[in-house]
């Protein structure tokens, strides 16, 4: 069953807002230091959705939202120079995006699946550093397993793992030693996906946003 974002982003609202009561003082805003490893985890929700085409005669199906949910580990490491951070992060997401494309005039499929599983990425990281508050922007390399199904999931006419990019920004947010909420969003594109067993010509683009809520912790 997929979590909806809305719960987990009202839930990191709510703390950002309530934050400036957890500030310490003025100076101790002004010694935060951003460099350093961190282990995050974050639940991410897919955003956009799906369709399946005939290239050849440019007939589509109805677009289907992404739905599922993935809990996301990941390991970084930052530098800061001034008010400017900069690194690199590995994450992976044990979970599971699906959208299921709609019958439409002149082309139909019989409970027609795309599936998009743990979630890869390898990406730099920049960011601006505002005392406690860092804003930042990532970019990279994304890597996921890929399926597509037809007949509610008994025909299998793609299984794959798809390489593509991903790019994202996010703000963080020291809540105390250590510790920082993290909410971002990033674009996942894996490419076309070839669909010849459907059609001679059919296709679908594996593209998806994510919406991450989660926690840090830097040492």
């Amino acid at each position: 069953m997929s979590i909806p974002s809305s719960i987990p982003a009202a839930g990191l609202l709510t703390a950002l807002l309530c934050l400036p009561a957890l500030a310490q003082d003025a100076a101790s805003l002004a010694q935060v230091d951003w460099s350093g490893l961190s282990f995050g985890f974050a639940l991410a929700t897919p955003r956009g959705g799906n369709y399946w085409r005939e290239a050849s005669s440019g007939l589509e199906l109805v677009s289907d939202p992404w739905n599922g949910s993935a809990m996301v580990v990941s390991l970084g490491r930052d530098w800061q120079k001034g008010k400017l951070t900069y690194g690199a992060q590995l994450s992976y997401g044990d979970g599971r995006y699906t959208a299921e494309p709609g019958d439409a005039l002149f082309i139909n499929c019989a409970g027609c699946a795309t599936e998009a599983s743990d979630v890869l990425t390898l990406t730099g990281r920049v960011g601006f550093a505002a005392g406690q508050t860092r804003f930042f922007a990532t970019g990279g390399a994304a890597r996921a397993n890929v399926t597509a199904t037809n007949t509610f999931g008994l025909q299998v006419l793609a299984d794959t793992a798809k390489t593509g990019w991903t790019l994202g920004v996010g703000v963080e947010q020291l809540v105390g030693d250590g510790l920082s909420l993290a909410v971002s969003y990033d674009r996942v594109d894996l490419g076309t996906l070839p669909l010849p067993a459907y059609l001679p010509t059919g296709e679908t683009d594996v593209v998806f946003g994510r919406v991450q809520v989660g926690m840090n912790v830097r040492w």
